[in-house]
């Protein structure tokens, strides 16, 4: 048996499934040599083939994962908001699974749960994205959802709201019994009248914007946006608490003629008309007010904040949020020495307060 012969034609066959290798011919130790490197670089090819099949694997995940991450939404937008609601006046009602019980100042809510003022009573809504509502008495008002999409349903009655500009991918929506408000960021009062009223094509939904813009979509699927200044209906623009100053106005300059005292009749609707309008500007500065001392609060401005609440006690002093600046004024100087001052005047003002147990505590200890 001629050994190197049969190594040399080993070394072929091998040559024809791995070109690289170069046969060589002579003695056994020659042929073995031949195969031996034949054999080597087929594992080193095979090792450069997975190392490169591994990479362009791991690439190719690398690419999926970054395009899911670019469709997740992000953890600003997506989580919870929290919502902290305190009641004014008289006070109001948390609706909650188990039943109804009184709403306890700076009380956490959630979705699902509703808010049901009585006619002397309010509550202040603020979320942690910076908006705040000021329900009016006789208000039912419920959280849906307090994601992304903050979505609420104002059943009966009256809020006034200052929208905080809302991230991309936010929403911020009220709905009522015959339209959806929804907004990206402005200043607006929004009711809901009792059935029966002649303007609005007998829309129970009324909006008026102070700041911003506003669409309305209703059942039919109209929508219209509202602007600054205007409101909706249209056709109800007459009784409109935003524009009856206008309104008014031509009344106020027009002199009725000497002899025709009747076109007078118009002048008292007008004289009433204006404490409304003032109203409504009104509940927007107080709204605001306390809005800022909350947020002063928050940021340490001490100062600010007992300003800001002071500011909404003396200019409204019958306001609806005027007990709860006093209590939240209260609550910054107790752990000063005009703490319990602070606590003698709520309770003077407000005997039967919802905070007096706190005041009382305030008062007695040394």
């Amino acid at each position: 048996m001629n050994t190197p012969r049969y190594a040399a034609a080993a070394a072929k066959l091998l040559q024809r499934f791995l070109p690289e290798a170069t046969v060589a011919s002579g003695d056994e130790a020659r042929g073995l040599a031949t195969i031996e490197r034949a054999l080597r670089a087929r594992t080193r090819r095979r090792r450069l083939w997975a190392i490169g099949a591994i990479s362009a694997a791991a690439a190719a995940i690398l690419i999926v994962l970054v395009q899911l991450d670019k469709r997740r939404p992000s953890s600003a937008s997506s989580a919870a908001i929290a919502i902290n609601v305190t009641p004014s006046g008289r006070g109001a009602a948390l609706t909650r699974n188990e039943g109804e019980a009184p709403l306890e100042a700076h009380s956490s809510i959630g979705s699902g749960q509703r808010i049901e003022t009585p006619a002397d009573g309010g509550a202040s809504v603020q979320l942690s994205t910076g908006t705040s509502m000021t329900l009016a008495g006789r208000t039912s008002f419920r959280v849906d959802s307090q994601g992304a999409t903050q979505r609420f349903t104002l059943q009966r009655g009256e809020l006034v709201a200052h929208v905080a500009k809302l991230a991309a991918a936010q929403r911020f929506i009220i709905d009522t019994p015959d339209a959806e408000v929804e907004v990206r960021g402005t200043r607006f009062r929004l009711r809901v009248v009792e059935q029966g009223e002649s303007c609005g094509g007998g829309a129970r939904t009324r909006l008026e914007v102070s700041e911003g813009v506003v669409e309305v979509r209703v059942a039919s699927g109209a929508v219209t946006r509202v602007k600054t200044g205007e409101a909706w209906p249209t056709n109800c623009s007459k009784t409109s608490d935003l524009l009856q100053a206008a309104s008014s106005e031509p009344v106020a300059n027009k002199a009725p003629p000497a002899v025709k005292p009747a076109p007078r009749a118009a002048a008292p609707a007008a004289r009433a008309a204006a404490p409304e309008a003032e109203r409504s500007s009104g509940l927007t500065a107080q709204n605001d007010l306390f809005a800022r001392g909350i947020a002063r609060g928050r940021q340490g401005d001490t100062s600010g904040a007992l300003r800001a609440y002071q500011e909404l006690i003396s200019r409204f002093p019958s306001s609806a949020l005027a007990e709860n600046a006093m209590v939240e004024r209260m609550r910054l100087l107790a752990q000063t020495a005009n703490g319990a001052a602070e606590a003698r005047r709520y309770l003077a003002r407000y005997p039967h307060g919802f905070a007096v147990r706190e005041a009382n505590q305030l008062v007695v200890e040394p």
